[in-house]
């Protein structure tokens, strides 16, 4: 009896385990990478989960698709949710507005049309996978206050979900100084009367 419990516990946290992207780097770096290389191409397909709001479709999709765009700093992106004008089917951005509860990354990658969504409530949350096929190279969850749809809240909402999801990699990869890191030069003054 003890040894089953305790396989259950171990098999319950490994279960927790599996359900996020194995990463090759920081958090948002795979993510930011495989967007990066894909950018040139055309725009990137999106698959948008939930009506908080019960908008029209259409005009959701596109406030979705052009917040996450803005959303991404340092790189001039286009989402669509229309395959056929997307470049290519992979990789793809999934947005889901007010899941009814958390869920997997394999799962939302894998299947989205299985993941449930609620109407809008306080707080509304936003989760956002970038997935390749069925396996999510990284995802983010971010929620806050929303009035509306035509609540400015609802766009910072987006564009904080895509700044989490494909972080700014300009520090690491320029820096911000022209002096090699190891070497810090201090800026100082006295006044004395």
């Amino acid at each position: 009896m003890l040894i089953a419990g305790g396989m259950l516990i171990v098999g319950g946290l490994l279960g927790g385990c599996a359900q996020e992207p194995a990463r090759t780097g920081a958090p948002g770096e795979d993510a930011r990478r495989a967007l990066t290389e894909r950018r040139s191409e055309g725009p990137i397909r999106a698959v948008v989960r939930g009506n908080p709001f019960g908008m029209d479709e259409v005009r959701l999709e596109n406030l979705v698709t052009r917040a996450m765009a803005q959303g991404v700093s340092g790189l001039d992106v286009s989402f669509t949710t229309y395959p056929d004008q997307a470049a290519a089917p992979e990789p793809h951005l999934l947005v889901i507005l007010n899941p009814a509860r958390e869920p997997s990354a394999a799962a939302a990658c894998g299947a989205p049309e299985t993941i449930g969504t609620a109407p809008a409530g306080e707080p509304l949350s936003v989760y956002a996978a970038f997935c390749q096929g069925d396996q999510p190279l990284d995802v983010a969850r971010e929620e806050g206050t929303v009035a509306g749809p035509t609540d400015h809240g609802f766009e910072r909402l987006l564009w904080r979900t895509s700044a989490a999801l494909f972080p700014d990699d300009y520090a690491r990869n320029y820096g911000f100084g022209i002096l090699p890191r190891w070497l810090g030069i201090g800026v100082g003054g006295s006044f004395g009367l």
